[in-house]
């Protein structure tokens, strides 16, 4: 007989996305069309476990005949993911913890217990006053009714908090005997700052009033110029222009979280405990698109480190040099690569947020285009991306890995270095964005590999 050693929760990080309609957005996976390698991804639809909301029950897992995104009043249906709790059993298996396997250590699916810890600190990070943190918990649970997370602050007005969306235990049937907890994330509505002891105009913006305005510093605040515990870039949130060019806080904050679920179980008198991450960022708009540099990457290059390897065979490093292409391919789509260049548009110089006004706020480059403003034309950038593309799949060596940006290079304003890749976007630091090292080096492996391979390889094959 296995007994329960160990529990994890899986997946360990899983990422909601803001919604107000009712009904939570259906799976699907996106696919690349192998007819049309260069149209963009087709997204299908895929099986999506259906909920009793009086039960919280598995009903089915069907599979739509098409994929909504909004529900029939234009609201935007959230994305609520699913953790599961795995179990590393006597025999060394990790295995899915089911209702059979519970009952072979004489536990039931109410001995399993959650907490679910979330926070919204976004106004801490600027006043720097620990009054300003927004927290949630819903303390330990095992039943299987929908648990909200109320975001508590203590310089909230009196009676309000910050809904951060609900947590779910599962009820396991024979049918779906799984042991898992399901995180919906919150509206995605802007809340206001209202003052105590004067009357505060109507907020068109706002779907409610929270923060205390007369308690706490939020609505009025203004980033200290050359304060080191500053986010980069800064001033990155709403406004309006104040004294001496300051950027002054209307005061909103928003219903985004991350955050833990802890997970225990009592095994023959031993407490297990396992937890996983969760967070709620906004809907995906283009949800057919790969950002070029995605979590993903970050915790690839966590796990395999940031160099390739002798396990990283060549098809490999061309599916990840191909993957970087066509994800760029996906970005300029999005693109309005004349006005992120810096072009002159309409007479005027510095028409939108971009790398070149980054540039100017930092080193004063007086608007400088990053690329020759004529070279930029967004059909044309898109044209060239599409034939780097078919040229990889058709066996290419991917000559663009010697232009790709190092890391230690986000920062070089050389002509030279603003123009490397990834172009005309800037990372969290407020510089050039560079992609991992562990992509460029797999692009730049590649590239290697190809050039000994074709120098080796004739008319007739191998030499």
């Amino acid at each position: 007989m296995t007994t329960i050693r160990e529990l994890r929760v899986l997946p360990p990080l899983a990422v909601g996305r803001l919604g107000s309609a009712a009904e939570p957005m259906d799976n699907y996976t996106a696919e690349t069309d192998p007819d049309q390698p260069l149209a963009p991804r087709r997204l299908r639809p895929a099986p999506t476990f259906r909920i009793d909301p009086r039960s919280g029950a598995i009903t089915g897992d069907d599979t739509p005949a098409e994929l909504r995104f909004t529900d029939g009043q234009g609201k935007v249906r959230p994305v609520a993911p699913f953790l599961e709790v795995w179990a590393l059993t006597s025999d060394d298996v990790l295995r899915p913890l089911t209702v059979d396997l519970l009952e072979a250590d004489n536990l039931t699916p109410d001995d399993v217990q959650w907490r679910v810890e979330v926070g919204n600190h976004k106004i801490q990070r600027r006043t720097y006053d620990d009054n300003d943190r927004i927290d949630a918990d819903t303390e330990w649970f095992s039943d299987h009714t929908a648990h909200e997370l109320i975001g508590q602050c203590a310089n909230f007005l009196a009676d309000k908090f910050l809904p951060l969306g609900h947590v779910r235990y599962v009820k396991p049937t024979p049918e779906f005997p799984g042991i898992r907890l399901r995180f919906t994330p919150a509206g995605g509505h802007v809340y206001g700052a209202a003052y105590t002891d004067r009357p505060t105009d109507p907020d068109p913006n706002v779907v409610d009033f929270l923060y205390d305005a007369s308690k706490g510093t939020w609505r009025g605040h203004a980033d200290r110029t050359g304060d080191p515990r500053l986010t980069i870039p800064a001033q990155i949130y709403a406004g309006d222009d104040g004294p001496d060019g300051a950027w002054v806080s209307r005061g909103y904050l928003d219903d985004e979280c991350d955050g833990l679920v802890h997970v225990k179980l009592d095994v023959g008198g031993t407490e297990l405990v396992a937890y996983g991450r969760i967070g709620a960022g906004p809907p995906a708009y283009a949800p057919d698109v790969v950002p070029i540099r995605t979590v993903a990457d970050e915790l690839d290059q966590a796990m395999f480190g940031p160099a390739a390897t002798g396990e990283d065979t060549l098809e490999h490093a061309r599916a990840v040099a191909e993957e970087v292409v066509r994800r760029a391919t996906e970005t300029v789509r999005l693109m309005n690569t004349e006005v992120m260049n810096g072009n002159t548009v309409d007479g005027r110089v510095d028409a939108a947020s971009t790398m070149v006004r980054q540039d100017t706020a930092d080193t004063g480059r007086l608007y400088e285009p990053i690329m020759a403003p004529s070279l930029v034309d967004t059909a044309a950038v898109l044209a060239l991306h599409q034939n780097v593309l078919a040229a990889l799949r058709s066996g290419t060596a991917p000559w663009f890995a010697d232009v790709l940006r190092d890391h230690h290079e986000v920062g070089d304003l050389t002509a030279k270095g603003r123009r490397k890749m990834p172009a005309l976007m800037r990372g969290a630091d407020g510089r050039s964005l560079a992609l991992t090292r562990r992509q460029v080096d797999l692009v730049r492996l590649a590239a290697r590999q190809e050039i000994f391979r074709q120098a080796t390889e004739g008319p007739g094959g191998p030499r």
